[in-house]
């Protein structure tokens, strides 16, 4: 009987031994869910350097067509603004505007705010060879600033409007190559937009601008890097408007000609004028001064059809 017993046991140990295991549940991998895609630009074609878009390039004569047919008003009077940041105080400084249309001037009166230049002034900075090494009062203002003097209508080398004009006289008129067959159709303005070539235009897909898929160009100068300073578009596809640029450089004195600047625009009566241009990154001021952020303002529009005598007179930058 005992012998029975241990068989019946080693027979039971040998079939649990011999059972194939009871396989562990499949752990699935980690999902993961789409998200709403950013506004990827799509692949940049390709293509030897330099070899003409053609998608681009229509684009592009598009742009600078809307441009070339603007009908602009006598008179424009706007307020400016240069705000900036340092050691975590922001500095404003307010200008009132008259900019005539017919050759470009600028006239630029500065708004003084009694109460704010007390508190820049105030202190007393120390200084070797130069350069302030500590100011006693730490919301004084720490860089001298360049006037605004870019023209409301600016289009950055897209059409023929005055842009930047510098002190003691006004900026030579960029002139915009003619476009005999404009009312034939995009192609043909591609064309004759490609006579002259300085940038390599490319297609890279549209960025959501407000409710606006806006075509998105980028700019390569071919030439000059230094003069043709133009690097990105966005314009409207259905107007032709452009809504953004991204610039290198602005105006013609450091470090504002050798950053990179965002510009917008806004779209009153039909027509654009500068909205804003921000700074793409710090400015470095002389040796030992960083701005982190600088951006020009441009507000409060009106479109007089005269002008208070002499305001030009003695104000032209």
């Amino acid at each position: 009987m005992m012998r029975m017993r241990l068989l019946l046991v080693i027979l039971l140990g040998v079939a649990i031994l011999g059972a194939s295991p009871t396989p562990a549940p499949t752990v699935p991998p980690f999902t993961i869910l789409p998200t709403e895609a950013p506004d990827t630009p799509e692949p940049i074609p390709s293509g030897a350097f330099g070899t003409p878009d053609p998608v681009a390039d229509a684009y592009y004569a598009r742009a600078r067509e809307v441009w070339r047919e603007r009908t602009d008003v006598p008179y424009v009077h706007y307020g400016a603004l240069i705000r900036y940041e340092h050691n975590k105080h922001v500095f404003d400084n307010w200008w009132d505007a008259y900019y005539r249309t017919s050759d470009g001037s600028i006239a630029l009166t500065r708004l003084v705010d009694v109460d704010e230049d007390r508190r820049r002034l105030r202190g007393i900075p120390f200084s070797i060879f130069g350069v302030t090494i500590f100011d006693t009062n730490r919301d004084s203002e720490p860089i001298e600033l360049d006037d605004p003097r870019i023209a409301p209508t600016y289009s950055f080398e897209l059409g023929p409007s005055f842009g930047v004009v510098p002190k003691g006289g006004l900026a030579p008129e960029i002139v915009a190559e003619p476009s005999p067959t404009a009312s034939s159709g995009l192609h043909q303005i591609a064309l004759v937009a490609s006579r002259s070539r300085a940038y390599d235009v490319r297609y890279v897909g549209t960025s959501r601008i407000g409710d606006v898929d806006a075509i998105h160009l980028t700019f390569t100068p071919l030439h000059d890097a230094k003069f043709d300073r133009l690097r990105e578009l966005w314009m409207d596809p259905a107007t032709g408007r452009t809504m953004e640029l991204r610039v290198q450089g602005i105006l013609s004195g450091k470090p504002y000609d050798g950053a990179s600047w965002i510009v917008h625009y806004v779209q009153l009566d039909g027509r654009n004028y500068l909205q804003q241009i921000v700074a793409d990154g710090p400015l470095h001021f002389g040796l030992n001064t960083t701005i982190p952020r600088l951006e020009f303002d441009f507000f409060d529009y009106h479109f007089p059809t005269t002008v208070p005598p002499d305001t030009f007179g003695s104000k032209i930058f």
